[in-house]
């Protein structure tokens, strides 16, 4: 079962890194999420869920933006699916 979660999370990993980059910007990973940009920041910022905690966790800041990590992004969506 493991080894299937772990080829699933490399699947999307290089799904999200074919279609977006290495890193995610907040209103990429909001067309990702399905959500608005306006409310994955509300999300992120008062996070409700492990997801959202995680999701907030993992992001970078470079300059004045946040970036998300494509292969981080990837193990948090596979993780919560898979519970």
């Amino acid at each position: 079962m493991q080894d299937t979660a772990s080829l699933s999370t490399a699947t999307l990993e290089n799904q999200l890194t074919e279609h977006y980059g290495l890193l995610l910007s907040q209103t990429q990973l909001a067309a990702l999420l399905g959500r608005t940009t306006g409310g994955l920041r509300y999300s992120l910022c008062y996070p409700c869920d492990q997801q959202t905690r995680d999701l907030k966790a993992c992001g970078r800041k470079i300059g004045r933006r946040i970036y998300y990590p494509a292969n981080e992004v990837a193990q948090i969506i596979i993780g919560s699916n898979g519970e």
